[in-house]
């Protein structure tokens, strides 16, 4: 198998020759863009140097699948928000909240033409040509409910959840059509795969009471709606919902750091594939040797494709990085 296809196997549940390594958050590090002459922040505008870029995290570091979208606020940037674009050590961020009321909340005819979103869809386009016999080629957009706290303010949403839940779910409507707009998009640009980024749903945001009568009939709604296989990620620890994410249609869960991976294993069991949970601080800050332990642990419980838990720093060592596909390597070829 190659690359794309061991990925493909693992993500339909299948067995691939071998684990594969993959990452669906955003991904790249100041040693890869120094390598390739390709650096934040121009590449979010430069699909040409996005798509070198990231193919180097195949090149360079061993992995099978990789999203070819570095940042994580397209769809708010081309909707209005200001972004502060970041620096080769720093990724892009929003900067303003530009929905007040669910009559701001317009979704422009020429969406997929605006930047950063026309660059991303000609990215995977590169990416598919160039790279997509070999590798697989990843998209990537937003949850829902991080895009309406991106548009409309982490506190304001907060708040209106409880006081306004009318005026939240109308929001969320907008939020999923351009979403799906925008991930069938990326399939007809290539990708073979689509992440669905819904950090702003994490643990310490939204209970499972919560999750259940606000969000997860706009996950399912919006899955549904998605033209090809998606891989949620929900940051932190979720185990009090994991009974909830099966209901969701999701072909794969990337689950963080903070949930045992036998325990998530156990939980997603004949529902859904599972990716993760490398620790991402430790892959910063910690020693290869810790960064295989996690991978032996990972391969141990069942994991179906290896990645880090979250996103990472681009100033994590390529060497961390490198030392999980070298360990799926030793392991499975004892």
């Amino acid at each position: 198998m190659n690359s794309r296809e061991r990925f493909l196997a693992a993500l339909a549940g299948g067995k691939p020759d071998r684990t594969p390594l993959a990452h669906v958050a955003a991904m790249t590090t100041t040693e890869l863009q120094q390598s390739t002459g390709c650096f934040m922040p121009a590449v979010h505008l430069d699909a040409e140097q996005q798509a070198r870029l990231i193919a180097a995290n195949h090149d360079a570091l061993g992995f099978d699948a990789v999203s070819f979208i570095i940042n994580f606020f397209g769809e708010p940037a081309a909707l209005g928000a200001e972004m502060d674009w970041g620096a080769p050590d720093r990724l892009p961020t929003f900067m303003s909240n530009p929905w007040r009321t669910p009559e701001d909340a317009i979704i422009p005819g020429d969406l997929l033409d605006r930047q950063p979103v026309s660059t991303c869809l000609e990215t995977i386009r590169i990416a598919k040509r160039r790279y997509g016999d070999r590798i697989a080629v990843l998209g990537k957009i937003m949850g829902p409910f991080s895009m309406l706290q991106a548009m409309h303010g982490v506190e304001n949403v907060l708040m209106e959840l409880l006081d306004s839940p009318l005026q939240i779910a109308a929001f969320l409507v907008v939020c999923v059509e351009a979403l799906v707009r925008c991930a069938n998009a990326q399939f007809e640009a290539g990708a073979d795969a689509i992440s669905i980024g819904e950090g702003g749903a994490g643990a310490r945001m939204l209970s499972p009471a919560a999750y259940e009568g606000c969000l997860l009939p706009v996950h399912q709604r919006m899955i549904s709606r998605i033209h090809g296989p998606t891989i949620m990620h929900i940051c932190g620890d979720v185990r009090s919902r994991l009974h909830l994410l099966a209901q969701t249609g999701m072909t794969c869960f990337n689950f963080d750091w903070a949930v045992p991976p036998a325990e998530m294993a156990a939980a997603a069991a004949g529902k859904f594939s599972i990716m993760g949970n490398i620790n991402t601080t430790d892959l910063l800050c910690a020693a290869p040797a810790e960064i295989a332990r996690q991978v032996e642990e990972c391969l141990a419980a069942g994991v179906h494709i290896i990645s880090p838990g979250c996103a990472t720093s681009p100033k994590c060592p390529n060497a961390n990085l490198r030392a999980m596909s070298e360990a799926i390597g030793r392991v499975q070829n004892r």
